[in-house]
């Protein structure tokens, strides 16, 4: 029924209200022998009088201020603010599983302790193969080994760069091709195993006097010889030794540019492929996690309000059976959800890795920045989900809103996580002598994510960068008005109805 539909019924309703006589229960004959012998009370009959026009004229006070409008607008759109800020629980919600996840080896700093390590650490290439699932020792046991072989008679090495012996204590013995630049041409997609097997590989190391190797650093071979004043360096010795040390590095890294960049993009994808399998496990578990935690707190409630015993039960072993049943069902119904969670976290993944892989092909990236690349690109898939696949009965440009704000608090709770951790790193000592240290950390983790992602949430509503607020705001308040009304007008007819004054057909 339209607006004015029922404005028009009710009209109808007050002219036949109009038209009835005030209608008052018989009394008994004695009571109204009495009221005939008393005195008028003219005050009484004026007041009623008064009332029945009043009521009868439909004299009343329907004017409402502004004040009272603004006040009413007010406790509906803060209905819609509980509504829209969610993110803080939800933000929440999820350090709280990454918690949760630590015994399966899944957390975030879990899954961060196997990224790729693409800064450069000597350490890495000197360290004993060994340590790392290889079978050659450090450099410092190769380079000790070696170096007694070298050595002749009268405790002389001969310099591989000019020829001249020198004693063995002031020799080094030098990596052709530099540490550093193997490194940067591609030795950040080794493998461990592969970074010490070519830290100590001996087709790249030749003994030569401390002061050249130091003069050398970490420049290439050719770089130092042609840069170099030093008289005493042979060229048909360094040539060949250069030439050698390329070689040495051809064996780990393809050498021609097209070659290392499908090399590269191969290992991106191999990393990529390994760090999706963990974090689709992730997200899967993370689903199945969120969904438990909200079916035991629902299940806890309704002990809480309705006892612990169901309705159909009356023993309490039946009754833990029951509820424990009805977890296990709201989990396992969410059956799509894990695999659609386990889908993105393996495609963020999977593409995150040969992304950041192909990055470091021109720029180098710190463990910290492949951390915030990956969990980016989990973010990203969120959101794109958001934007392609928008739930029912949202516009594009509210399914565009919805999907900026996944992005941001991903990247906020992303990076609230992060520091956290560094700052564990760095005052570990100090926490360690705090009781509850972790469960502190947690929490205060949490409230933190929580908030940042709320006060970003905000900032981005308040922007309103695709324009879509203020039109559901409008709706929002305008589908509660209508309801509010609804809600008044039944009520108003059920008392007309009871009163039994007109026709219920009229109504």
């Amino acid at each position: 029924m339209s607006r004015v539909e029922r404005f028009k019924k009710r009209k109808l309703l007050l002219n036949d209200l109009h038209s009835k006589p005030e209608i008052r229960l018989a009394r008994s004959h004695g009571e109204l022998a009495e009221f005939l012998d008393s005195e008028v009370d003219t005050k009484l009959v004026e007041s009623q009088r008064v009332q029945s026009d009043s009521f009868f004229n439909n004299q009343y006070d329907l004017d409402v201020n502004h004040s009272e409008v603004q006040s009413y607008l007010n406790a509906i759109e803060s209905q819609l603010s509980v509504q829209k800020y969610d993110a803080l629980f939800e933000s929440t919600r999820e350090v709280l599983i990454d918690q949760l996840l630590r015994p399966f080896h899944l957390s975030r700093a879990d899954i961060a302790g196997n990224d790729r390590k693409f800064a450069y650490n000597p350490k890495d290439y000197k360290c004993s193969g060994e340590s790392v699932g290889g079978t050659n020792k450090s450099f410092d046991s190769v380079r000790d080994y070696n170096k007694k072989l070298a050595t002749n008679g009268n405790g002389q090495i001969k310099d591989a760069n000019t020829g001249i012996y020198h004693d063995a204590r002031v020799m080094d013995y030098d990596h052709i091709k530099p540490l550093k630049s193997a490194h940067d041409e591609g030795g950040y997609m080794l493998s461990d195993t592969e970074k010490a097997a070519f830290g100590t590989d001996t087709d790249n190391l030749m003994f030569t006097h401390q002061s050249i190797n130091r003069s050398k650093g970490e420049k290439t071979q050719q770089e130092f010889i042609e840069n170099s004043s030093n008289q005493y360096l042979d060229g048909r010795r360094t040539k060949p030794a250069h030439e050698r040390g390329e070689k040495a590095i051809g064996k780990y890294i393809p050498r021609d540019t097209i070659d290392k960049t499908a090399w590269v993009a191969k290992r991106g994808l191999e990393d990529g492929v390994k760090t999706g399998q963990s974090q689709g496990l992730q997200q899967a578990l993370g689903v199945c996690l969120s969904e438990l935690i909200s079916a035991l707190f629902d299940e806890i409630k309704d002990c809480l309000t309705n006892g612990f015993n169901p309705k159909d039960s009356d023993s309490w072993l039946e009754s833990l059976k029951i509820r424990f049943k009805q977890v296990s069902t709201r989990v396992s119904g969410k059956w799509a959800n894990v695999l659609e969670a386990f889908g993105q976290g393996f495609l963020s993944g999977l593409i995150a890795g040969v992304v950041t892989a192909l990055i470091n092909l021109v720029l180098r990236t710190g463990k910290e920045i492949v951390r915030l690349i990956r969990e980016g690109f989990m973010s990203l898939m969120k959101a794109l989900k958001t934007l392609l696949f928008p739930p029912e009965g949202i516009t594009l440009k509210q399914a565009a809103h919805e999907a900026s704000k996944v992005l941001a608090t991903g990247v906020v709770t992303s990076g609230v996580i992060l520091l956290g951790e560094m700052l564990c790193a760095n005052i570990g000592s100090f926490l360690a002598v705090i009781p509850f240290s972790d469960v502190i950390y947690t929490v205060l983790t949490g409230m933190l994510a929580g908030v940042s992602s709320l006060i970003v949430v905000y900032m981005l509503d308040k922007l309103d960068l695709f324009g879509v607020n203020s039109e559901q705001r409008a709706l929002f308040i305008q589908g509660k008005v209508n309801v509010d009304f609804e809600k008044k007008h039944s009520e108003a007819i059920d008392i007309i109805k009871r009163i039994g004054i007109v026709n219920t057909n009229q109504l």
